[in-house]
């Protein structure tokens, strides 16, 4: 095989490995409920917590939506019937926790969204969140963040095809004048498959990175080590949003969104 047969070859590989990256961010996480329980006991479940919340029995529902978490089915729905189902039992945190797992699983949930934003204006701790969403993060991280993932590899994918097209094409074309032509047409194009691949490879990296929490419990002391005997730096309380950084027995690092870092016990948040 001759080199530009083999670079040619090798664009192509390229393509199909972004191609399948595209595919697997638009298929569904596959859920981890055991074969046994169908589909429609998870109807009845989860019609059963929806009853309940009209009937006023916030408790009950919460209790019958945590059932189908239990089993493996995480659904948007259900994470967005729990945040409303905890809000009203008056537990704000869960209720917030609920609504960021729900955007996480589909950020384009307007309902989520409005829901969080509201419940947030009744928290304690104001400093809750700067508008990119990230919490004691650079200003990048709060950019790249707010870019789909699946959007994106699409959006690298074509790019990538139209750069990897017009390069065959100029390669089968003789030399002339449409020749040079597609040569300065595809350097822009390749360009933008660069920047737009750098762009991706950061969000993957955010994804796999970077990762947050969110206060559940009332009140919670912030330590300055992670043992019960460590000096609480301050007190944070339900529904504040944290940065994870490490973990250290049953506590876990975090840093806040003015950068203040310390100690909480891993109970006493919920991860997103």
């Amino acid at each position: 095989m001759s080199r530009r047969l083999a670079a040619l070859a090798a664009g192509a590989l390229l393509g199909l490995a972004l191609l399948g990256a595209a595919l697997a961010q638009e298929a569904p996480a596959p859920s981890a409920a055991p074969a046994a329980v169908g589909a429609e006991r998870f109807q009845a479940i989860f019609q059963a917590g929806n009853q309940s919340y009209l009937n006023g029995d916030y408790p009950g529902a919460v209790a019958e939506y945590r059932k189908l978490l239990d089993a493996g089915l995480l659904h948007p729905d259900v994470f967005f019937n729990l945040g409303n189902a905890s809000y009203r039992a008056g537990a704000k945190g869960m209720a917030v926790l609920s609504y960021e797992r729900a955007l996480a699983l589909d950020p384009n949930d307007a309902a989520a969204a409005s829901n969080l934003a509201a419940v947030r204006k009744e928290l304690v701790d104001r400093v809750v969140m700067p508008g990119d969403g990230g919490v004691g993060e650079p200003m990048w991280h709060g950019f790249i963040r707010g870019l789909g993932l699946g959007r994106l590899t699409w959006t690298c994918l074509g790019l990538y095809w139209l750069g990897f097209g017009l390069l065959i094409a100029r390669r089968l074309l003789p030399e002339g004048l449409l020749r040079r032509l597609l040569f300065w047409v595809n350097v822009p194009v390749l360009s933008l498959v660069l920047v737009t691949g750098g762009l991706l490879a950061s969000r993957v990296w955010l994804e796999e990175r970077v990762h947050h929490a969110i206060v559940v419990a009332s009140a919670a002391p912030l330590r300055e080590g992670p043992e019960r005997s460590a000096k609480a730096l301050m007190e944070v309380h339900e529904g504040l949003k944290v940065r994870l950084l490490s973990q250290a027995g049953d506590y876990l690092r975090v840093r806040l969104e003015n950068g203040v870092e310390g100690f909480l016990l891993e109970s006493q948040v919920g991860k997103i």
